[in-house]
């Protein structure tokens, strides 16, 4: 049945591409297309080769369970693409698996079979589960593709290249000199991009508003109660003072959410990207079932809480409260709220859970304003709003020694300093969080978040059997964090076990589908040491679509690249590092990366090597 449906699907697909291959066809006949909104009518410059370059984005590359349905997938998708080319009379040359490039003798035909072969997928994801749907993104440019030894080069390719990164998903982008190429009367939207010229849309999908790594994403519903904690509001704010306990107490809530194994919850980092987003459409985006959204106001001593528990299937409220407390009661009521999810969701707790989710602390009034206030800050995510959260988690622990949070909080402050490139000393920050962490993870009530900091600065301090069994722990007390599974995998790929590795990166993105971009790029060196290198090219690719600018994710493509054998792409992408960071070398990379085996490190170094990075001083293969 599978078989059959694909083969419908394929099918579907390309008669779409025959459809709209006819239908553009159309423009050299100028009578029969309206002319463009805000293009000027003129004669078209003479046809000159173009080439088109299709990259793949995937998802369940990215957060798909099983590797044979994604397989399947990709090669379903590819298949789509490489046959509409091929039928718009495409010169098509071997590439990676996540690529495919073609040479056309004029703009007219790259750019019409650029749109059928889109249209294609576009009817084929129509009918495949959202897990499974594959989306590519297209450039063209004007030029030849260079055949050699090292694979398909040439200026051509570089451009479709940097154009298809730039590209949004399913959207086609073509460079000025493409442009010029086509007939004015060609129903054709353009507007300008910066640096690289015009995106080109042709009755396919608009990029739509939001986070990047949403973009045209259906995520399928988990198989367990699913939730999204919305940020609260606060209401009649005048002194500020709310605001701060709003975040605070979501943060709480989210907490101790983190801990059930039998919930699947969706990272606070994505949860504040839905920031004002209606709670339906959130939890669509986010795929879950459930959305709770809350509100704070303070006055004096007294809070009013306000919050309701959404079935995002039906848009219904299936639970609401409201409490009237002291401020001295927040943390209990973070305790009422939690239980009151658990319940609505019917969620099993585990006797370990049961102990380690209710809890209640900072009672001292002046230590918990400090939290909320620090955690207000925190969620800034800039130099300063960091600097100013640790201060505020410092006094809490002068105040209350010995709970585990605001240790906990220091030490998370102390690192997104130094990973976030904010610490005048990097190697001094990593060590104070590694105290501060260790302080912590010592408490019998610590909630794990200290121990996803010290397992990685075990790492860095080649500490590894260290970092391995604290990596551990910090998950089996945060089964549902994004950041235990996404530093456990990167614990694990440096020590060795990159498929192990794999899993957990993947499931780190599917509980932050708003992630940040070096958790594409754990998952593609992950991938890459796991030998499945057409799919690290695929998540290292996904990494610079968020982060064009990111140097290390550039040095993971690469290597992958070569070990897929397109050295010349390979090279192309070290040229883009060298302009980037140009003191960067060899020997600084590779003594960076704290792999317990050297052998890994050498390889790598070699990939870089092939590629061309610079290496005054070459590290021993």
């Amino acid at each position: 049945m599978e078989t059959v449906l694909a083969l419908a699907t394929l099918l579907g697909g390309l008669a779409a591409a025959w459809y709209f291959w006819d239908k553009y066809r159309e423009v050299k006949t100028p009578s029969k297309a309206p002319a463009s909104a805000g293009m000027r009518t003129r004669k078209h410059a003479p046809a000159s080769p173009v080439v088109v370059r299709a990259q793949t984005r995937a998802f369940c590359v990215l957060m798909g369970e099983d590797e044979g349905a994604t397989r399947s997938a990709l090669h379903a998708s590819r298949d789509v693409v490489v046959s509409a080319l091929k039928e718009s009379g495409a010169r098509l040359v071997e590439t990676p698996a996540d690529t495919v490039l073609a040479e056309f003798g004029g703009a007219v035909d790259g750019v019409a079979a650029a749109i059928a072969a889109r249209d294609a997928l576009l009817v084929a994801n129509q009918g495949a589960a959202p897990a499974t749907r594959v989306h590519y993104r297209f450039g063209i440019d004007q030029g030849e593709i260079d055949q050699s030894q090292a694979g398909p080069a040439g200026l051509a390719v570089e451009g479709a290249a940097a154009l298809a990164l730039r590209a949004h998903t399913d959207g086609i982008q073509l460079s000025e000199a493409v442009r010029v190429q086509l007939p004015s009367d060609v129903a054709l939207t353009t507007s300008p991009v910066e640096g690289l010229g015009h995106v080109l849309t042709a009755g396919g999908p608009q990029a739509r508003a939001g986070p990047l790594q949403l973009e045209t994403l259906d995520l399928p519903l988990p198989g367990r109660p699913s939730i999204l904690l919305l940020p609260f509001k606060a209401l009649d704010d005048t002194e500020g003072r709310a605001s701060a306990l709003a975040e605070g107490l979501r943060i709480d809530v989210q907490n101790a959410l983190t801990k059930m194994s039998g919930v699947f919850l969706i990272g606070a980092g994505s949860a504040n990207a839905m920031r004002g987003v209606p709670a339906a459409e959130a939890g669509r985006r986010t795929g879950v079932r459930h959305v709770l959204e809350g509100s704070v106001r303070q006055s004096g001593d007294r809070v009013r809480v306000g919050v309701e528990l959404i079935d995002t299937a039906n848009n219904a409220v299936i639970w609401s409260q409201r409490y009237d407390r002291l401020l001295a009661e927040t943390f209990a009521l973070q305790d009422e709220i939690t239980e009151k999810i658990v319940t609505a969701l019917d969620v099993r707790l585990s006797g370990g859970e049961q102990a380690r989710i209710w809890r209640k602390c900072l009672i001292e009034p002046k230590a918990r304003e400090h939290f909320y206030n620090g955690v207000q800050s925190f969620f800034r995510m800039n130099a300063e709003s960091m600097a100013s959260a640790r201060a505020c988690f410092e006094r809490v622990a002068e105040r209350v020694p010995d709970s585990p949070l605001g240790a906990t909080w220091v030490a998370l402050t102390l690192w997104f300093d130094v990973t976030r490139g904010w610490a005048p000393d990097p190697v001094v920050a990593r060590d104070r969080a590694g105290e501060w962490a260790e302080r912590a993870a010592a408490m019998p009530d610590a909630d794990g978040q200290a121990q996803t900091v010290l397992g990685n600065v075990r790492l860095l301090q080649r500490r590894f059997d260290e970092a391995l069994v604290i990596a551990r722990q910090a998950l089996t007390i945060r089964p549902g964090c994004s950041n235990a599974n996404i530093f456990l995998a990167n614990v694990l790929l440096h020590c060795g076990e990159p498929t192990t590795a794999i899993v957990h990166a993947k499931r780190a993105i599917r509980y932050m589908p708003v992630y940040p971009p070096w958790f594409a790029e754990i998952l593609a060196a992950s991938y890459r040491d796991a030998g499945l290198v057409d799919l690290a090219v695929i998540a290292a690719r996904e990494a610079l679509r968020i982060a064009p600018s990111a140097v290390h994710g550039r040095l993971i493509l690469t290597s992958a690249l070569v070990r897929s054998g397109w050295l010349a792409d390979a090279r192309r992408v070290v040229g883009e590092v060298r302009k980037l960071d140009p003191a960067l070398t060899l020997t600084r990379y590779a003594q960076a990366q704290p792999f317990r085996d050297e052998g890994v490190v050498a390889r790598i170094a070699a990939d870089l090597r092939a590629a061309g990075l610079p290496d005054p001083s070459p590290v021993n293969a």
